[in-house]
This record gives structure tokens, C-alpha cells and sequence, in this order.
């Protein structure tokens, strides 16, 4: 899901860039609605890593992905009946090929690096997305990454390296390793999704209920091939589940479509810079969470890069030079 991973300026993710006439029905009506539906979304999806953090507490990883994958993935679903759209895939082999880097990759990956990592670490590790987009796109798509871009790649690359500190095998690398390949595998679905865009158009609540489905899959045979136990039910881990699944995921990403109706998309997607700030001070006033100042300089560059490419696609957007970038709504991995 890529929040300014674009080359051209052209939206990586055509899910969020094409909002359809039934999302209309939520509440809003205006852009001052808008705005604060924005705002609201933001918060949702940054206090969405500690509340996963949580949940970890109360389950192993691998079963706890595919429980709050498969809520919202219900939920999708039942949105998808009651406004009668078209139930079946139209592409099985794009709904495969993104629902693998989208939902397999994405999903797990970051459910395994919370498992061993802080919240707010984790989510900046995972912003790096947008980096990787514009690398993925440059091979696969064949789009030029341009002047500025290439220094924000060159912070992203500094700060990733930073913060995982490679030549330190004491600490705990793992986690770092698993939110770096979070990032990896929603850039990758991205391009992908661009990719089977060029030939036709995608019901995009149909074609993400799908992706989510057909990734989660693999998934739900591990737990039994892999003698997991099952989490610990209660009504807090139940709500649990009706944040991150249902609420963050799934209608986190209707109300994005509804958001994108009345506001630029340019503008929509500089909310994506708040949700790893917000993972960062709650991780720390809930979990206690500490960063070295080696991880701050890698953070800051990751940062300053993020800023660097928000702001060539929002200029690129208000001098009419190429469509705004639309980020693909990110509940927190």
C-alpha cells in the first residue's frame, strides 16, 4: 500500500485512487467532514500498532494475523453483499499475485516483528514502503525515479540502516528484519496491483476483499501445521479483533475511499506522515518503549525522506504536472 511511492505521480495503488458512487454512504458530505474524517482515520491507524502489540500478548503471531485478517475479510465481504456489487474475482492471477505480497507478505511480517519488537520501531521500519515502491517500479514498471527522489531513497537507505544496525548481532535484529520485509512485500503489491491496472480496471472493495482473502489463506494452514495453540479469548482480546480487523482494516479502507471524494489526494496522503509518529509516542507511554540515538539519526533520515517525496507528489499535484500520489490505506501492516 503505498503512501507517495510514485514515480510519475501517478497513484501506485488504483484501490484508493478510484473511490466509487456506494461509498458515498457513510457520513460524509463536505469537505470540513472530510477533513475531520481524515483526522479521526489517522488516529485510528496509528494507535493501530500498540493495540496489535496488545493483542500479541494474548496470542501467538501467525494466529493472531490470520484471526484479525479474516475479520476483516468478513467484513469486506458483507459490504461487498449488502451494496450488491459483483461477489466473483475478475482476475484470479492478480488477486493471487498481490494478495501474496499485500497480505501473506505485508501482513504476517509485520505481526511477527510487533511480536519481537517496539510498536513505534516497527512502524517506521515498515514506512520504508514507499522507498521500495519507487525502487520495484524503476525494474518492474520501467518508471524513472527522478533527481529528488533518488535523495530521498538515499536517506530511506541510510536511516533503514540505522535503525537495524546490521553489524550489531547482540540486540534483537529479527523483529527489524520481519518490519523491513513488511515494507517489501506492500511495495511489491502495490506495483503489482499498477501492474495488472494497465490492462483493465479493478472494483477496488472487490478486488481488496479478494487480494485479502486469497493471501490470508496460506496463512490459516500454518497454526495446525505448525502445533500452534489458540489465543486466549475473552472480551479484550475480542475487541481486540473488532479494532484491527474490522474497524482499522477493513473500514479503515472504506472510509479512505469516502475521504479521497472530497479531498485532494495529494493532500489526503500527507495524514500517512502522522501514523508512525503516533506509533512512536504510544509505544513509548504504553509499552515504555526506548530508542537509542543511533535508531533517532536513522529515524529522522527516514523521515526527512518521507517529506522529501510527500512533497515532490504534492507539488507535482497542485502544478498540474501529473495526478496526485493516492496512498493505499495502511492499518498498521
Amino acid at each position: 500500500m503505498s503512501p507517495q511511492g510514485r514515480l510519475a505521480g501517478e497513484p501506485t495503488d488504483p484501490r484508493a485512487a478510484h473511490a466509487t458512487p456506494r461509498a458515498s454512504r457513510f457520513a460524509v458530505h463536505s469537505r470540513r467532514g472530510a477533513y475531520v474524517a481524515l483526522v479521526a482515520l489517522t488516529l485510528l491507524w496509528g494507535f493501530n500498532w500498540a493495540v496489535m502489540k496488545v493483542g500479541l500478548e494474548r496470542s501467538d503471531p501467525v494466529v493472531f494475523n490470520v484471526e484479525r485478517t479474516w475479520a476483516a475479510v468478513i467484513v469486506l465481504f458483507a459490504v461487498l453483499v449488502a451494496q450488491r456489487r459483483p461477489l466473483w474475482p475478475q482476475s484470479w492471477v492478480a488477486v493471487l499475485v498481490t494478495g501474496f505480497f499485500q497480505t501473506t507478505i505485508n501482513f504476517g511480517s509485520t505481526t511477527m516483528a510487533l511480536a519481537g519488537g517496539g510498536a513505534g520501531r516497527t512502524s517506521v521500519l515498515v514506512f520504508t514502503m514507499p522507498f521500495w515502491t519507487l525502487l520495484i517500479a524503476w525494474v518492474v514498471l520501467r518508471e524513472r525515479v527522478r533527481g529528488v527522489q533518488w535523495l530521498a531513497v538515499g536517506l530511506a537507505l541510510a536511516g533503514l540502516v540505522l535503525v537495524v544496525q546490521p553489524w550489531d548481532w547482540s540486540g534483537n535484529l529479527a523483529p527489524k528484519l520481519w518490519a523491513v520485509l513488511s515494507g517489501f512485500g506492500w511495495a511489491a503489491g502495490s506495483v503489482a496491483t499498477k501492474y495488472f491496472q494497465r490492462e483493465r480496471t479493478f472494483d477496488p472493495l472487490n478486488y481488496l476483499a479478494w487480494q485479502m482473502a486469497a493471501g490470508v489463506v496460506p496463512l490459516t494452514v500454518l497454526p495446525f501445521v505448525l502445533g500452534l495453540g489458540p489465543s486466549q479469548w475473552g472480551l479484550t482480546y475480542a475487541l481486540i479483533l473488532v479494532y484491527v480487523g474490522a474497524l482499522s482494516t477493513a473500514l479503515g479502507f472504506l472510509l479512505w475511499l469516502v475521504i479521497l471524494n472530497h479531498l485532494p489526494a495529494g493532500t489526503a496522503s500527507l495524514n500517512m506522515m502522522a501514523i508512525p509518529v503516533i506509533a512512536l509516542v504510544s509505544g513509548m507511554l504504553i509499552f515504555g518503549e526506548r530508542l537509542s540515538g543511533v535508531e533517532w539519526m536513522g529515524i529522522t533520515c527516514i523521515g526527512v525522506g518521507l517529506v522529501i517525496v510527500s512533497a515532490y507528489g504534492y507539488i507535482a499535484s497542485r502544478r498540474h504536472l501529473a495526478p496526485a500520489p493516492a496512498p493505499t490505506p495502511l492499518d498498521g501492516g
